[in-house]
């Protein structure tokens, strides 16, 4: 379940919410440890260049799912990793450069993402199950592009989809074979823009993501009852305000702007927004929460330089570097992001097997994070 993901009940509303600094836990709380496992990828290019893998999403069953290259830096598909056998999931286009994606995963193991569906248009939103790819369109005509990013166990799938190449994207839910257009928070942003986007679901069906608001800008929002929400912000001006995530407590967890200018990673829970603070950078962001209120994302430890983002815990009040809760993680291994968690805490995302900025981001690898206590 989780980065873009399942849940419940979005019981509350936070058209009024109050912005709190990053908390301090009030009593001690034992952070996990973790056994470090790499996925591999899907094949060895015959190109020279590297193999890479990058894990998004998995479910309590620790199904993972995410994308590969199987020949070349520009081929790659979707794939599903269970019990150490990562299985190529294709493409609905089987020529050249046909790719596929996957981005979310439920508890009975549909997975869905994007794929080439032809060698001309765009690539469309896919589900996934029992072997069977499916085109799950986009509601438009030829030319139309359309992307999944969530699934909840209901089967409803959130994502976007645009109607033709420069057009806005707009968040979509994909339910009982309609397409439904979810809107905007009254904005709208123009050619090559993103009027809003879906990354979660929850077993209720609420959707979260960020949404155009008058004046130009995204909102983190939550969709529930016809009606989109604006989850408000952490006081900043900019537009790099969304959600990524629901569980069933009706947690939100993204990032926004604060007061200093700093993007962060962002709680939403309880009519109140909290900064989830850095790894001493100017920028982190939350991917995903998990039943217990575990957040798992990535945060930089300095500077600018995305080559400084780390894959982080928070938990407790407390963001952790995962880099540094690991016993047996490779000393040239660095865990860049952290994109998922299950109910459990088993924490997936990818890695740079070798320096980041020395190439090593252009060979990374999905990677596994197993509790050890």
């Amino acid at each position: 379940m989780s980065r873009l993901r399942r849940s419940l009940a979005f019981l509350i509303v936070l058209t009024s919410a109050v912005v709190t600094a990053p908390g301090v836990a009030t009593a001690a709380v034992a952070l996990p440890t973790y056994t470090f496992v790499d996925l591999g990828t899907l094949g060895v290019p015959s190109t020279g260049e590297p193999r890479t893998s990058d894990g998004y999403a998995l479910n309590n069953a620790r199904t993972v799912v995410g994308v590969s290259t199987i020949d070349g830096v520009y081929n790659f598909h979707a794939f599903a990793w269970t019990n150490g056998v990562m299985t190529d999931l294709g493409a609905r286009y089987a020529g050249t450069y046909g790719a596929s994606s996957a981005a979310g995963v439920n508890e009975r193991g549909v997975v869905v993402g994007a794929t080439h569906v032809n060698a001309t248009d765009p690539p469309h939103a896919f589900r996934y199950s029992g072997g069977v790819m499916a085109d799950l369109g986009t509601g438009y005509g030829a030319g139309s592009g359309s992307a999944a990013n969530d699934v909840n166990d209901d089967g409803v799938v959130v994502g976007t989809r645009f109607e033709q190449q420069g057009a806005p994207t707009r968040a979509v839910v994909w339910r009982d074979g309609k397409v439904i257009d979810l809107g905007t928070l009254g904005g709208q942003a123009g050619p090559w823009g993103t009027d809003s986007i879906a990354y979660g679901v929850n077993s209720a069906g609420h959707v979260v993501g960020g949404a155009a608001v008058p004046g130009g800008g995204l909102h983190a929002f939550v969709y529930r009852g016809g009606a989109l929400t604006d989850l408000g912000t952490l006081g900043g001006v900019t537009e790099s305000t969304y959600a990524r995530d629901i569980n069933d407590r009706g947690h939100v967890v993204g990032i926004s702007q604060n007061t200093s200018g700093q993007l962060r990673a962002t709680l939403w829970r309880n009519g109140t927004i909290r900064d989830l603070g850095s790894l001493g950078g100017n920028y982190s962001e939350a991917r995903a929460v998990n039943e217990t209120g575990q957040v798992v994302g990535i945060a930089r430890t300095s500077g600018d330089g995305s080559y400084n983002e780390r894959a982080f815990l928070w938990q407790g009040g407390r963001m952790v570097d995962l880099n540094t809760r690991v016993a047996n993680l490779p000393s040239t291994v660095t865990l860049r992001s952290a994109e998922d968690v299950n109910d459990d805490g088993v924490i997936v995302g990818f890695a740079c097997p070798t320096d980041c900025a020395q190439g090593g981001d252009r060979a990374r690898r999905a990677y596994l994070l197993v509790p050890t206590n």
